[in-house]
């Protein structure tokens, strides 16, 4: 599909995507309203960073990157261990597609090579909330995504398998952000890294040292 040819896929999807969060939306202002009218609210700083699993589980963060909607897009994602240590990552240059796409195809790279690193109790984190949602079984799957989530699913479900997904901000997604920015910029098809690449090591020594990065937030 060009990128021409792909905007009005991008339309149905931008609509089905408004649809969907319309009502979460709405309850998330109006429970923000509630908090901010009270006299005692206020804006506090919180503090973010990359959190390790527990023990005999493994990290897998997973991003994806397009520029433009659609664009040249790249996939990224990475698995460390219980104490940050380095087991395998990727990125995956795939040509001219939505950031939507790209998104679900980095969960689904990131679940292949654990398979292939025969890792069977896996922790996901991205830093979309709307993956999450459709791998949770909490949002409505798009229709242009249904075989590549179906996939996920399948990997998700393997019988010797346990597996978690959960959001994560995007300060504490940093590595696999790089991986799919580096997809972008690659050549088509996947690379895997069996030791970090160059470009990620200061993000990884960053997340590995336990670095905190500040987000704000409204009580």
């Amino acid at each position: 599909m060009t990128c021409f040819g792909a905007k009005e896929t991008i339309l149905r999807e931008r609509n089905w995507f408004l649809t969907a969060k319309f009502s979460e939306i709405t309850k998330v202002l109006s429970l923000d309203r509630s908090r901010t009218d009270h006299p005692q609210a206020k804006v506090l700083e919180g503090n973010i960073k990359w959190e390790p699993p527990p023990e005999g589980w493994v990290i897998l963060n997973t991003d994806g990157a397009a520029k433009g909607n659609p664009g040249k897009a790249g996939a990224g994602g990475v698995i460390r261990g219980d104490r940050g240590n380095w087991i395998a990552g990727f990125s995956e240059h795939l040509g001219c597609c939505s950031s939507m796409k790209a998104e679900i195809r980095a969960g689904f790279r990131g679940l292949q090579l654990a398979e292939e690193e025969n890792l069977p109790k896996i922790w996901i984190r991205t830093d979309s909330l709307v993956v999450v949602g459709m791998l949770t079984n909490k949002m409505q799957w798009h229709p242009e995504h249904h075989f590549l989530l179906q996939q996920c699913t399948k990997l998700m479900q393997k019988e010797d398998w346990e597996v978690k997904i959960t959001h994560c901000y995007r300060k504490a997604n940093q590595v696999a952000d790089i991986l799919a920015n580096k997809g972008v910029d690659g050549m088509l098809g996947v690379m895997k890294y069996q030791s970090p690449p160059a470009k990620i090591r200061e993000a990884l020594y960053a997340d590995t040292g336990g670095v905190f990065w500040p987000r704000h937030a409204r009580f």
